[in-house]
């Protein structure tokens, strides 16, 4: 393989619409979030009719306050309407996949290297919140 082919690889920032169902409503709900926070809105209302319950919605903001608390850096958010997820996107996609599955593992791999291990529990158990919450009854 070329160099300039894995360079590309490396790079390339993953689209929305490749990514699974959960994982790409979870990047564009945060996209909303960022955007309602810079204009001083309430993102409830659209996150409760995004998912259909308000427990799902709350959960939702506590998973992004989490990230917010956790993140080494500012969280990279890419405007609403980039079809590309940003780096920080594409991880949190990844991990809302981990969560969705149960796989801790993989989740911890993801973040170990960014997030320390109560930073992890923290967001993990967040994210396994508002799945179930958004899922009722996928126990």
């Amino acid at each position: 393989m070329h160099s300039s082919t894995v360079i590309r690889q490396l790079t390339q920032q993953p689209l929305i619409r490749d990514l699974s169902v959960e994982s790409a409503q979870a990047v564009l709900a945060l996209r909303y979030c960022i955007v309602c926070r810079r204009n001083d809105r309430d993102p409830m209302p659209e996150l409760e009719q995004r998912w259909g319950n308000i427990l799902a919605a709350r959960r939702y903001r506590l998973v992004v306050e989490a990230i917010g608390h956790s993140w080494p850096d500012p969280f990279a958010v890419a405007p609403p309407c980039c079809p590309r997820a940003s780096f920080d996107e594409a991880l949190l996609a990844g991990m809302v996949s981990a969560a969705a599955h149960s796989d801790r593992v993989q989740f911890d791999v993801l973040t170990a290297e960014m997030l320390g291990s109560d930073a992890r529990e923290l967001i993990f158990v967040a994210l396994e919140n508002f799945i179930r919450a958004r899922a009722p009854g996928r126990d």
